[in-house]
């Protein structure tokens, strides 16, 4: 006994609807567990970390490369070669220039403000790029050189 032509048709269409739809259960499954690397991939390149961050708490002299008496002093909380993550208690403006002093060296770096976000209180967080490698932050940023 053989099926017709239109029910035979309809067999193959509950099938590939059926296939077609644990395929999309699999992809959503997929996605939702790899999604934190598929948004880093899709993240602007600006956006994307280029190496680790260390936690570390440093008290950084913080100036205004045109304007001296712009001034403050403030603590990392994470740091990396090229760069550095400040809590301060001033607005700074992202892709302006700061130069950064450590209390103990001699010289300044000059780094780009890349963003700076409301904190809880009177608090900003400062996202800090540096052009060259300034610190080196394993050897640099020991516990015996912590501020507290």
């Amino acid at each position: 006994m053989g099926l017709s032509a239109s029910a035979q048709m309809i067999w193959l269409m509950t099938i590939v609807t059926f296939l077609g739809a644990v395929v999309a259960v699999m992809l959503v499954f997929w996605f939702f567990s790899e999604r934190e690397q598929i948004l880093a991939a899709l993240r602007k390149p600006e956006e994307q970390r280029l190496e680790a961050r260390i936690p570390a708490r440093v008290g950084l002299e913080l100036s205004g490369p045109d304007e001296p008496l712009i001034y403050e002093t403030a603590f990392t909380e994470n740091v990396s070669s090229h760069g550095a993550r400040v809590v301060t208690k001033r607005r700074w403006s992202p892709n302006d220039s700061v130069l950064v002093k450590l209390p103990q060296e001699c010289l300044s770096s000059r780094a780009r403000i890349t963003y700076c976000q409301p904190l809880k209180g009177d608090e900003f967080a400062m996202g800090l790029q540096f052009s060259l490698v300034v610190y080196d932050p394993p050897s640099f940023f020991t516990s015996d050189r912590k501020s507290t």
